[in-house]
């Protein structure tokens, strides 16, 4: 993500006007609500790590058994964290919908069994926390074409940002002076915006971006600030006036440990 401290990727939002929401009468829908997801932000002992993706493993091997119909994605930080993702496509009220599909794959693989396979996973975890992260379209650069074509990202990282409370407005009017400066600067490497909501210390965003490997994506950022020049740094300075505190991690996606059921 763009490290916009130094010169170097949720409640639901009103996704329309007041004006034009008035408008809208029981006949016509509204605005699509934005991509909504769940995290789970799992942190594992580091000696830990090749025992817990072996069981990991052995759990997505059971849940193919057992015909578990929902798709998560699994990304692994340089420190050890494990974010397993699931996007909420009907909103909150898919997390019941996801509950029961746990509990039915439990009930398919055996209570005795899947309790031991979490038994397996839970004992190189040192914590466990599920936040719900909201796809900020609004807020988010999505040139077109990108430098990178699809399938080369090999490299993530995600730049946390806590903001001083109340300053949610002014960052999201900033960044999307960072969404028109991009523009001009004609940048061809997207950053995406996700907004913190339930689980989360509020309030809180997240950049996040990717590249080929670390040395591309240094390289990038480097071409990047060059770009936007004294421009940039101005308004990296008036957004870091806005946050309370930063946290970046970086990591890649691991295919190996994520699922789909087979069709």
């Amino acid at each position: 993500m763009r490290k916009r401290s130094i010169p170097l990727t949720v409640l639901f939002l009103l996704a329309a006007t007041l004006p034009s929401a008035a408008r809208q009468t029981a006949s016509e829908p509204g605005p699509a609500p934005p991509p909504l997801y769940l995290m789970a932000d799992i942190t594992v002992e580091v000696a830990k790590v090749p025992e817990y993706e072996t069981a990991l493993q052995a759990l997505i091997a059971a849940l193919n058994d057992s015909g578990f119909p929902v798709v998560f994605d699994i990304y692994a930080t340089d420190d050890s964290h494990y974010y397993i993702i699931y996007s909420l496509e009907s909103g909150y009220g898919a997390v019941d919908g996801l509950n029961r599909a746990w509990a039915d794959a439990a009930a398919k693989i055996g209570p005795a069994k899947f309790q031991a396979l979490h038994a397996r996973m839970t004992a190189s975890e040192t914590n466990r926390i599920l936040k719900v992260w909201t796809f900020r379209t609004d807020l988010s650069f999505l040139p077109t074409p990108e430098r990178l074509k699809p399938g080369e990202a090999g490299y993530y990282t995600w730049d946390y940002v806590w903001l001083r409370p109340g300053k949610e407005a002014e960052f999201e009017a900033l960044d999307r002076e960072w969404m028109a400066l991009s523009a001009a600067r004609k940048v061809r490497d997207p950053f995406m915006t996700y907004q913190g909501g339930i689980g989360n210390e509020e309030p809180v965003y997240v950049w996040f971006e990717y590249g080929k490997s670390a040395a591309d994506y240094a390289l990038a950022e480097d071409k990047f600030w060059k770009s936007v020049g004294d421009e940039g740094a101005s308004l990296s300075k008036r957004t870091r006036a806005l946050i309370r505190k930063m946290e970046t991690k970086t990591g890649r996606y691991r295919p190996d440990l994520s699922y789909a059921p087979e069709r």
